[in-house]
């Protein structure tokens, strides 16, 4: 079909197909272009000018352009052959499109396409090359062929086949065999035997015309089927190839069909296994031609469990033959059975293998022991052993289905035991000595021989291994390989366990011939798994000497990377520590670790540590710095990195912390020592500043007058006992005169002002004072007030004031002072102190008296006298303890009101009692004391 498309100037479309038109104004011939790729085109657009002069316009070929699809061809490669016909040559491409277009500007500015060609791309056919034919069983002829280049067009192949016949009267060799239905050209001279070509042995040739075979799914092969082809004749065979651009055909063959045959498989009938022939199997099969034609045969075969196969030759079997006897194999063995044929002439090709057949031979006695093996545990209490013995079946050296084990045990020559088993185990008791266990296997047919086993003795020294094993992968297994010992062996047994470092598992084991000094592991062995492997020695005596080696079947890198920690930090180092990986996570031998760290945002610094390390010390770090740490385990087939840790570095570094606490030790010891040394040289200074020395008022000037010093009295017990008291001088003021009155008043009333500003001694606390000074003292007791560091430390205590009448006539009382303040100078120096003036009108047993307050806490002090007192009136110093405390109250508030001559106050004894004080309250001004 042929599409063509053109534009008219007054938009009218024409179209063309199969070569028909209607009043075309062009046309471009050629119509059906197949163009050869990569070869120049020409095409020529011839107007019509009968159909412009229908449209009143007049046409040149001068005014044609060329497009290829969009693409407008250059006029330079136009050509004017006269008003009507313009033509043009170029090269098409695959990029350009296929379709080419004759164009004209109507009236210079509408274009108008006036007609159009679809061009066809491509390449003629090669030459096809490698012609081959087979005849599969004489059913279907197949020939192949190799094409060439692709041809980007549809091309045809075809298969030719021609026959070489020759006029019998030609043929004279012909005439000579007598047969007349094979063609002379068969014979080619040679004088043929009635048995080659005999009418029984051969089928006639079938006298139909020659068919070619036209190849229609493929290009490269085509198939026959009898009767379209002919054999006991030379055929001619070739491959013809056509497109659009060329034809060309294959060099021809010339063979017999039957030359070229491929028989079909041979069907095996049966495979007989009689108890009669041991070790033998009777294969019996028919022949797959449809004719009888002679064949010979291949048989293979092999064990089930095999993968490699043995051939019977060929020239064993005769052709004439449809069954064969195997001999000399294994008993009761399954073996797989094939064969194949071919033309006995040797021409032609061998047949595919038949279907495999599966026979098994005969019982027989089994060939050999079990494998035998044992584990031993230690011994008890009583020195008796457990031994498990365990064997293998005997999978190939059986010779049927055993039925029953025959373990026996024995004790030198000595049968101990013997048990009929028909498990693969069995445990015994043993004691200390070496034993000897047998095992025999028997089936349907007869007994094995016995695998006999030493159990050694228990107080065997162990020895060490006197062989090397080596284990490495090999062929997709584990190859273990050891050397030969020097002390003669039975065999050997091959343990080995999975992700375990000792032999405590649940082991598997295999055993050797004693000529084997290496073996591949029979077992399931798994890849990325760690096997710990030893090899056994049998030696006579039953010594253990195992070899030991570690191996992977396969490796790759770890599961899992270590997990890093530090354990001590410190300022310039830190120790990294790590544990090692599980022997099922490290996916082959760990051969070295790297250990990262970088500081925060610093760079990052690798080493390579021995696999044989867990922990390494980081040095020359950064003080309080934090550090990021990680362990990266490196086996044969690469590394895998663990998590990551940080630790953070230490300020101060151990020896300086150390340095600084024994420093400070020091220091402060040396202050010490320095502090011990100069209170021990400024002692009387520091004493002075922080504890005055204080005299001991027992040693005071105060005894001189008073002949007998009391003792310190319990405040619990009667303080005032008989002949406590010395003789006391009494001062009795009395006045006479006005002015006398008034300045004793003023003295009073200084008195009184002095305590009730607060004032105190310090000892005692006590604001109230009973002491009567003259006007005239006043001044010296301020100055004495002001310069004076001492206290006083007694009071004389006195019956009453000038004025009173006791009610009683009391004995003069002296107290104790238990004051420790240094003493007055009154006290130290008695000599420079102004007596005072004492009015001659005084009682002779009467003395000054002053008290304190008891809630100001102070005791009563009592001062000496100028006069002693008397004998009579110590004498009355038994009264005193019959005083109640009231008394003391009546006199503390008798001073307190003091300073009007029209009260005068009676004076009263104080009152012996348990809270008796021996202190004077102090009157302290600016610093100082009251001079007593």
């Amino acid at each position: 079909m042929i599409r063509l498309y053109f534009l008219c100037v007054f938009s009218t479309v024409f179209i063309a197909q199969g070569g028909a038109s209607v009043n075309l104004c062009a046309h471009i011939i050629p119509q059906l272009p197949v163009v050869k790729l990569h070869t120049n085109f020409t095409a020529f657009c011839i107007l019509n000018q009968t159909c412009f002069q229908e449209h009143n316009y007049k046409a040149s070929s001068d005014e044609l352009y060329w497009e290829v699809y969009t693409h407008r061809i250059p006029e330079s490669q136009y050509t004017v052959i006269n008003e009507t016909v313009s033509s043009v040559t170029f090269e098409p491409t695959l990029d350009m499109g296929t379709t080419l277009t004759c164009s004209i500007n109507v009236h210079g500015q509408i274009k108008t396409t006036l007609h159009g060609i679809f061009i066809t791309l491509g390449l003629p056919p090669e030459k096809p090359s490698n012609l081959s034919c087979i005849c599969y069983n004489l059913e279907k002829l197949t020939c192949t062929w190799n094409p060439g280049r692709p041809t980007i067009i549809a091309t045809q192949y075809t298969v030719k086949q021609t026959w070489n016949i020759l006029d019998e009267a030609n043929s004279p060799t012909l005439m000579q065999s007598n047969i007349t239905s094979y063609p002379a050209s068969r014979a080619k001279g040679r004088t043929l035997s009635k048995y080659e070509y005999s009418k029984t042995q051969r089928p006639r040739r079938n006298n139909q015309p020659q068919k070619d075979c036209e190849a229609k799914e493929t290009n490269h092969s085509c198939t026959l089927t009898y009767p379209d082809f002919q054999y006991y004749i030379d055929t001619n065979f070739s491959v013809e190839a056509k497109n659009d651009l060329c034809t060309v055909e294959s060099d021809r063959i010339t063979t017999d069909v039957i030359d070229i045959l491929m028989p079909n498989p041979p069907e095996i009938v049966r495979v007989v296994s009689a108890a009669e022939l041991q070790k033998a199997l009777k294969i019996e099969w028919k022949n797959p031609m449809t004719y009888n034609l002679p064949l010979k045969y291949n048989l293979r075969y092999r064990t089930s469990d095999s993968t490699e196969w043995e051939e019977v030759p060929s020239s064993d079997i005769n052709s004439l033959r449809t069954s064969y006897t195997l001999q000399g194999l294994q008993p009761y063995t399954a073996y797989v059975i094939s064969l194949r044929c071919k033309q006995k002439e040797d021409t032609g090709f061998w047949s595919n293998w038949s279907k495999e057949y599966t026979a098994t031979t005969p019982e027989s006695t089994p060939s050999r022991g079990p494998e035998l093996w044992r584990k031993i545990s230690d011994e008890d209490e009583e020195g008796k052993r457990v031994v498990w013995l365990m064997w293998k079946v005997l999978p190939s050296y059986a010779n049927g289905i055993i039925l029953t084990y025959n373990v026996s045990i024995k004790k030198g020559s000595k049968t101990v035991d013997s048990v009929i088993v028909s498990g693969t185990s069995y445990n015994i008791t043993v004691s200390r000595s070496s034993l000897q266990v047998s095992v025999t296997a028997s089936n349907s047919y007869g007994t094995s021989t016995a695998t006999t086993l030493i159990i050694p003795a228990a107080n065997l020294v162990p020895q060490p291994a006197e062989i090397d094993v080596k284990a490495f992968p090999k062929d997709g297994k584990l190859w273990v390989e050891w050397s030969a010992p020097r002390t003669p062996v039975i065999g050997y047994v091959i343990e080995w366990c999975s992700n375990t470092i000792v032999m405590d598992c649940d082991f598997q084991w295999q055993r050797e011939q004693i000529s084997t000094l290496g073996a591949f592991l029979r077992g399931d062995l798994q890849p990325y798994t760690y096997y710990l492997i030893q090899v056994h020695p049998l030696y006579n005596d039953g010594q253990e000497r195992p070899g030991r080696v570690a191996a992977y079947l396969e490796q790759k890198p770890p599961a899992v990377g270590p997990t890093v920690y530090s354990k001590p930090v410190e300022k310039t180092r830190a120790v990294l520590q790590w544990d090692p990986l599980p022997l099922e996570k490290r996916n082959g031998f760990i051969r070295y670790y790297i250990v990262k760290y970088s500081a925060v945002n610093g760079a990052e610094h690798s080493i390579l540590v021995n696999a044989t390390q867990t922990s390494y010390t980081l040095t020359n770090l950064l003080g309080k710095t934090v550090y990021r740490v990680s362990v990266t385990a490196h086996n044969d087939k690469g590394g895998t990195e663990g998590m990551s840790s940080t630790f953070v570095t230490h300020e101060l570094d151990t020896g300086e912390i150390e340095a600084i606490v024994v420093s400070s030790c020091l220091g402060f010891l040396l202050f010490l020592l320095f502090g011990g040394l100069l209170f021990c040289k400024k002692r009387d200074m520091i004493k002075k500043h922080i504890w005055p020395n204080v005299p001991d008022p027992s040693k005071s000037n105060i005894a001189q007058w008073s002949p007998h010093t009391p003792s310190r009295h319990d405040s619990k017990s009667q303080p005032f006992q008989d002949d406590s008291f010395t003789d006391v001088s009494v001062v009795e003021i009395t006045a006479t005169k006005k002015s006398n009155s008034e300045q004793d008043l003023k003295s009073m009333d200084l008195m009184k002002q002095n305590t009730s500003e607060g004032l105190s001694s310090g000892i005692g606390g006590s604001s109230c004072m009973s002491q009567q000074l003259s006007l005239s003292e006043r001044d010296e007791v301020e100055s004495a007030q002001n310069t004076s560091s001492n206290v006083q430390y007694s009071t004389v205590i006195i019956s009453g004031y000038r004025g009173q009448q006791p009610t009683a006539v009391v004995p003069p009382v002296f107290s104790r002072s238990e004051s420790t303040q240094p003493l007055l100078d009154s006290e130290e120096k008695p000599d420079e102190v102004e007596a005072l003036e004492v009015s001659p009108s005084a009682t002779p047993n009467q003395y000054f008296k002053q008290n304190c307050c008891p809630e100001d806490g102070g005791r009563p002090q009592t001062l000496p006298p100028e006069n002693p007192p008397t004998q009579e009136q110590l004498a009355q110093n038994q009264h005193l303890s019959g005083l109640s405390q009231e008394g003391d109250l009546q006199d503390c508030n008798a001073v307190q009101d003091i300073g009007s001559e029209s009260r005068p106050t009676t004076s009263q004894m104080d009152l012996a009692s348990n809270d008796m004080k021996s202190y004077l309250p102090q009157t302290a001004r600016r610093g100082g004391y009251l001079p007593q």
